[in-house]
């Protein structure tokens, strides 16, 4: 019976030694930064569409620091538009100073933006000021997948120009009436396919191939070369699967497509030859919000704490004689 007991109180003092390990392991992870909770954040990309605004510096700062001294993005001219920015929640400013300039100069361009948990919002700036000076115009943008089968896509007109925009997808709807310069579309629910687009602004016409895969969020957005031409820049929001994709100019080949306002018959799509290659940023939809902790340092010390209670209290568990 001695023998018994003896086992009995070396093993409940193995127990508590061995919670007491557990415990602070748990505590250990806890407060690891690996462990620790992500801070909530939002997505936020910039553009600039002014084409009389040169090239520029962009600077963010976060929320109640000094002014930032390291640039964004360095030498971003007209037409130029950044991918998602993954931001800590709170009032962020941009400042935009002419590209080379010292931090030290006065920004002529800034705007304060409000990052709030889980959103997506791009900042743009067009010449739609008084009397065409620079103004800031804040998207909210839907970064939720597409229904399957379909993809989501919304233009953005920055094309200054006399006429408005007019663009048809041929055999499908039309993506855009009278858009003027400075205008967004809502975004449209379109057939996963290539297709083939129709762009009008007045005399002047472009066509382009836009590929809309299943679940994409798309922007299209218009621009002049420096030719004072049309061009038209598709930017893949999100990928099907949440995956970010690499942007990139639309393919310009195949054959002669409806002017706005016509329809033929739609071209069979073209079959997908892989996945599309993840580049930068952040996987996005619906907003890039903070994931839960990791459940194994609760585990831990759930565990710990078992064992060191039957190490130190009276055990229900009974030896058994043989």
């Amino acid at each position: 019976m001695g023998q018994h007991r003896s086992a009995l109180r070396r093993a409940r003092r193995a127990s508590g030694l061995a919670g007491l390990v557990l415990l602070g392991l748990a505590a250990l992870l806890l407060g690891s930064p690996a462990w620790a909770q992500a801070p909530e954040t939002g997505q936020v990309r910039l553009g600039h569409l002014s084409p009389t605004t040169p090239a520029v510096d962009v600077y963010l700062t976060p929320p109640g620091e000094a002014p930032s001294r390291t640039p964004l993005v360095k030498g971003a001219g007209y037409g130029a538009v950044t991918g998602y920015q993954q931001l800590a929640a709170g009032r962020w400013t941009v400042e935009m100073r002419p590209a080379g300039a010292s931090a030290d100069t006065a920004a002529p361009l800034s705007a304060a933006l409000e990052v709030t948990p889980g959103s997506a919002q791009s900042l743009l700036f067009f010449d739609t000021g008084a009397g065409g000076t620079v103004q800031g115009q804040l998207l909210t943008d839907d970064l939720a997948v597409a229904p399957s089968g379909s993809g989501k896509v919304r233009i953005i007109q920055g094309a200054e120009g006399s006429a408005p925009v007019e663009m048809q997808a041929a055999g499908g709807p039309r993506l855009a009436t009278d858009l003027a310069y400075g205008s967004v579309t809502d975004y449209a629910t379109v057939g996963a396919r290539a297709w083939d687009v129709a762009i009008a602004s007045g005399a002047e016409t472009l066509q382009a191939t836009l590929d809309v895969t299943d679940g994409s969020v798309s922007t299209v957005v218009l621009t002049r070369d420096e030719a004072g031409a049309l061009t038209v820049t598709p930017l893949v929001d999100v990928a099907g699967g949440l995956a970010p994709a690499l942007p990139g100019l639309p393919e310009l080949s195949g054959p002669p497509v409806a002017a706005p306002g016509e329809e033929q018959a739609p071209a069979e799509a073209e079959p997908q030859t892989g996945p599309a290659l993840p580049q930068g940023g952040v996987p996005a939809g619906g907003g890039a919000t903070a994931g839960g902790p990791d459940p194994a340092p609760v585990l831990l010390g759930l565990a710990g704490a078992l064992l060191l209670v039957f190490g130190v209290s009276g055990s229900p568990l009974r030896l058994r004689r043989n």
